[in-house]
């Protein structure tokens, strides 16, 4: 199975995808599944209505979309309340934006979300790069905190970051990485280092061309690993609460 490890669906800022146009693009580069994120303003304060367009568009498209949740910790009791809400009518990967949501990835505030994603077996996605409050080292040290839980370094710490990206991935068992904003050409040399079952694919579409994304990540990466980084990996996260 092949599958987009994060598009952002709907309008915002620096975003305009509509579900139609991700599928479109979908059978274009030959991708049979992707996960969906909300845009910015429901990662920073619209926890609920981005999780609702999430549920909804993956309900509709069940076999080709997979819905991610959000919640900002600092609505504290309620952002943990909204991410079980979502985790519990489908939401399969829990998404965190440190620099969008104002918070160091490793803080405390933090904690309480996390403790429901390791409850509930629920892969977190965390976007890394932003200098000082995203980085893979942060990443690290919250997987050294909550045994078990499945946690996925966005972007490979691009850009800031990306020098820190091997040997943080390397270091701990509960830590992948995903290949937006990453390259191709640098992101393939990362799953040589670190290993293949760590590694995963990512457009960021719309950010990036979903199309030209898969079609240069098809190019640098070797026959025998194409499967794994692009879907497979990720499968297996989201599988440990059931079949997709």
């Amino acid at each position: 199975m092949t599958i987009d490890g994060y598009c952002t669906i709907g309008v915002d800022r620096e975003y305009d995808l509509t579900v139609d146009a991700l599928l479109e693009q979908m059978d274009e580069a030959q991708v049979e599944r992707a996960m969906i994120a909300p845009v910015d303003r429901c990662l920073a304060v619209s926890n609920e209505t981005g999780n609702d367009l999430m549920l909804h568009a993956a309900g509709e498209h069940p076999d080709r979309l997979i819905p991610t949740c959000t919640a900002n910790p600092w609505y504290g009791v309620g952002a943990v309340a909204e991410a079980e809400r979502a985790i519990g009518e489908g939401a399969r990967m829990l998404v965190l934006h440190p620099f969008v949501q104002g918070f160091m990835t490793n803080d405390e505030l933090v904690w309480p979300l996390l403790e429901t994603a390791a409850e509930t077996h629920t892969p977190v996605y965390i976007h890394t790069g932003m200098p000082g409050n995203a980085t893979p080292w942060q990443v690290v040290d919250l997987a050294e905190r909550f045994s078990g839980l499945d946690l996925i370094i966005g972007h490979c710490g691009a850009t800031d970051f990306w020098n820190d990206m091997v040997e943080a991935a390397k270091f701990s068992d509960q830590v992948y990485f995903e290949s937006s904003l990453a390259r191709p050409f640098s992101f393939s040399r990362y799953v040589e280092q670190v290993g293949s079952r760590k590694g995963m694919m990512g457009s960021y579409a719309p950010i990036n061309g979903l199309v030209f994304e898969w079609d240069q990540m098809r190019k640098v990466l070797s026959e025998d690993i194409v499967a794994a980084v692009c879907g497979e990996n990720l499968r297996r996260l989201l599988e440990k609460r059931g079949d997709l």
